[in-house]
């Protein structure tokens, strides 16, 4: 179960850079497609789900139909070795990889066409890992697309009616009531939330299954309702992190919304390089309808 946790968090921040492909990228290490096309009136597809996160078809170069991740919490989109090996795709040229940790980066490829429905996304530069440890199910994902991959686009992830809606348009404002600004330091989707009366921010994840993931140091600074319990550790690129897990003695709040969550779990795993930070995800988001605007750095969250 915990595998479930880390997904996103192995794709957070693969970093890339490549003078020639400059207009490839919008943000801090986030690549995005030389083309996208997405219809006048939009498109909505069917949000299908593994382990809560959620999921879409598409197709690459044509073949598929493929189940993907449609991840806020990976800025970059991620092919299984073996998908990239049948459709056998090749590297792009001049394009440099980073890993985030320092230690060997993954290999890329440049996908020529990927259809999500009548969208269409061209030159899309991808990671490729073996993905059969972490994503297990009768029909597992074979990889992962980035939210991030429609700048100029709103991604709406409306959970109860269990379907995705891409369209042009812009969160023109952020009220920290239902709408969030995040920055251009902060290359994953962030909002501010309020535990017991202590104020920080934490990534929005659709590719989280779990609900409030806090670092550790919030064990000892929160008042807790129950004794910790361990649960596990969270196994990633960069290692393993103990995950522990507890009530908290005290309201949690996300702008206006007050949420109802049992347990929060505590733990150090990290997306990549920098402090750590906490993320919400599937049991937080299933009660809303989750909307992304990635070029203007705001996502909005309504009830």
């Amino acid at each position: 179960m915990l595998k479930r946790f880390v997904v996103s968090t192995l794709f957070a921040a693969v970093g890339l850079s490549a003078p020639s492909h400059a207009q490839m990228r919008a943000g801090p290490r986030v690549p995005v497609p030389a083309r996208i096309f997405v219809p006048p009136d939009g498109l909505t597809v069917p949000m299908q789900e593994m382990g809560g996160r959620p999921v879409v078809e598409l197709k690459i170069n044509g073949r598929g139909p493929y189940r993907f991740i449609l991840d806020t919490g990976a800025t970059t989109t991620v092919i299984a070795d073996d998908l990239s090996r049948e459709l056998s795709l090749a590297p792009p040229e001049g394009l440099r990889v980073a890993s985030p940790d320092g230690g060997t980066p993954p290999a890329i490829v440049i996908v020529d066409d990927i259809r999500v429905g009548d969208a269409n996304l061209q030159g899309v530069i991808a990671a490729v890992m073996p993905l059969g440890g972490l994503l297990k199910d009768e029909n597992p994902p074979r990889g992962i697309l980035s939210a991030a991959s429609f700048p100029g686009y709103l991604v709406i992830y409306d959970y109860l009616g269990r379907r995705i809606s891409i369209r042009k348009g812009s969160i023109e404002t952020a009220d920290f009531k239902t709408s969030f600004q995040y920055t251009d330091e902060q290359v994953l989707p962030t909002v501010p939330i309020r535990i017991a009366g202590h104020e920080t921010q934490v990534h929005l994840d659709t590719g989280s299954g779990f609900g409030l993931t806090l670092p550790m140091k919030f064990l000892k600074e929160l008042p807790l309702a129950s004794q910790p319990k361990e649960a596990g550790k969270a196994r990633t690129h960069a290692g393993e992190f103990p995950v522990s897990v507890a009530r908290v003695d005290g309201a949690i709040e996300l702008g206006r919304y007050k949420l109802d969550l049992n347990e929060v779990r505590f733990s150090d795993v990290r997306p990549g390089p920098g402090p750590v930070v906490g993320n919400i995800g599937y049991e937080v988001l299933r009660h809303f309808v989750v909307t992304l605007d990635s070029k203007n750095r705001r996502i909005r969250i309504d009830r």
